[in-house]
């Protein structure tokens, strides 16, 4: 594409700059492309297990709100923090669980979060399709962004839906696409009582309001920015989404709750995705660092520069992904679009050597390729998604457990311990990894009640100190004795091999119960 002409389609990006990918009527190769990173999405959906944290107890508390009809204020699920202040923040979340549930069991709750998980990703993908016109420069942008997609069954996947959707608006907004910002403040209303990252959408709007308002600053003359009156309207929106966060049970304490929770201790030091992101693990690199550089090489190389805003919104959640790997969700839904709209602009001299390959060349090509559209092969392709549909389906919840034996559950689930303690009554106290917290609580409370569990922020950072010197070794701290333990359950994936051999050279621990997952030790009465 020659200069002129780039810098003409630059100054009319938007609708006319950036259509839409337009495919032939029949099936074609390019729609199977396209099709790929949605099989792709449903398939992680379908294959990862229900996590053992951060899930379970959303669960019981979502069982515990329908049949009491209210919202406890209090913990009462753990002995350890039991009395203490407690933000049900993600009530409504927790009774869709729930209700999800009695309906359906576990194989509807996994195929509602797999739902959810596609409809976020499907409103990042359409972000992807109107960038650019070539459907491969789509397709593999999509492929990619599905690869790091971790869309698990927890309260958080409601947000990275959401997100997407205010994103959506957003940009589809700024482009003169089309001005639906009157769905954000209703969107609101639910994000704030599903899950405490409401507070991204109004830092999503506030971004493109600063930075539109900049562009227009320094360039009153320029057509490429919004208006006054646009981003007069942008700021009524943010304000109507302020007010609309105030509709949850905590009102304006909802803010103060989200701050406890984000600069926790507790959760930095004990939970791993509260950590920033290492290049040198897999899932960092994959969630952030390959978007990022590669980002960074799009823009450098691209023919045509990303405008301020598109700047701002990427290294502003570059920075948020940088704090920890649970942010890189927020950064990567915010980079792919701008990989699909950048890459097809890359500049052509510094890739000449590989332009030699013919598959290359055909990658950067837009529309669809020469026979492709045949009946014949659009006959083919029919055959190839029915064939990948029937694979899926396989893979449901409903059919893999009984095709393959597999559990729905996550390896590291204390089923059978849980079993063991409620067949046969017992009401001492446990202690027990972290790990196996919430889904004790899940099985057995108020029969049992958990010594720590996903909600680390409850829990103060000198009980979690405490609790990480003994889950090595219980008997090596005065743990036993300060909360009466009767019952030490532990994991004996991460067990301590010398603390359990400590455990059974006391002759004051009886094992009563193991398995390949857990063991069990109760304190023998003297």
């Amino acid at each position: 594409m020659p200069q002129n002409e780039t810098q003409q389609v630059v100054a009319e990006k938007g609708a006319e700059a950036f259509p839409v990918s337009r495919i032939g009527s029949t099936l074609g190769i390019e729609k199977l492309w396209l099709l790929l990173p949605v099989f792709l999405i449903v398939y992680k959906g379908f294959i990862f297990p229900l996590p053992p944290l951060d899930f379970w107890w959303h669960l019981k508390m979502g069982e515990v709100i329908a049949t009491t009809e209210s919202i406890p204020r209090v913990d009462s699920f753990s002995f350890t923090a039991a009395g203490q202040p407690f933000v049900v923040q993600n009530w409504l979340g927790e009774l869709i669980y729930f209700w999800t549930y009695r309906l359906g069991g576990f194989p509807l709750l996994v195929c509602m979060a797999t739902a959810i998980t596609l409809a976020g990703f499907l409103l990042m993908y359409r972000l992807c399709l109107d960038a650019t016109r070539n459907p491969r420069v789509v397709a593999v942008v999509g492929f990619l962004a599905a690869l790091g997609n971790y869309g698990f069954l927890r309260p958080q996947t409601y947000s990275f839906l959401l997100f997407a959707a205010f994103y959506l608006v957003l940009e589809q907004y700024r482009q003169g696409r089309r001005d639906r910002l009157w769905i954000l403040p209703i969107l609101m209303v639910f994000w704030v009582n599903l899950h405490g990252a409401f507070i991204l959408g109004l830092g999503l709007i506030g971004l493109y309001v600063a930075a539109e308002g900049c562009r227009r600053a320094v360039d009153p003359s320029t057509n490429r920015a919004l208006s006054v009156v646009q981003i007069r309207k942008l700021l009524l929106i943010l304000s109507l989404c302020v007010l609309a966060t105030l509709l949850n049970p905590e009102g304006a304490g909802i803010f103060g709750y989200v701050r406890t929770v984000v600069n926790d201790a507790g959760s930095q030091q004990l939970v791993a995705e509260w950590r920033p992101p290492r290049v040198t693990d897999f899932l960092g690199f994959l969630l952030f660092y390959f978007p990022f550089f590669l980002a960074l090489l799009t823009f450098t190389y691209a023919r045509v520069k990303p405008d301020l805003t598109e700047l701002v919104l990427f290294f502003s959640f570059a920075v948020f992904g940088l704090i920890s790997i649970r942010n890189a969700a927020w950064f990567s839904t915010i980079t792919y679009p701008l990989l699909a709209r950048y890459i097809p602009l890359l500049d052509p001299g510094p890739l000449l050597p590989l332009r030699r390959y013919k598959v290359f060349n055909r990658f950067f090509e837009s529309g669809s390729s020469s026979g492709d559209d045949s009946p014949v092969y659009a006959r083919i392709n029919l055959v190839l998604i029915f064939a990948a549909v029937l694979a899926l389906a396989t893979q449901s919840p409903w059919l893999r457990p009984r095709l393959t034996g597999e559990s729905l559950l996550a390896e590291q689930t204390p089923v059978g311990a849980a079993d063991f303690i409620q067949q046969h009554g017992l009401t001492g106290r446990i202690f027990h990894p972290q790990m196996f917290g919430d889904y004790l609580i899940w099985r057995l409370w108020p029969q049992q009640r958990s010594f720590v569990d996903g909600r680390v922020h409850l829990f103060s950072l000198d009980f979690l100190n405490q609790y990480e010197r003994a889950v090595e070794d219980p008997l090596s701290t005065d743990i036993v004795e300060r909360w009466n333990i009767r019952y030490l359950l532990l994991n004996k994936s991460n067990a301590n091999l010398k603390g359990r051999r400590s455990i059974e050279d006391s002759g004051a621990w009886s094992k009563i119960y193991e398995d390949r997952v857990s063991v069990l030790f109760e304190k023998r009465i003297r």
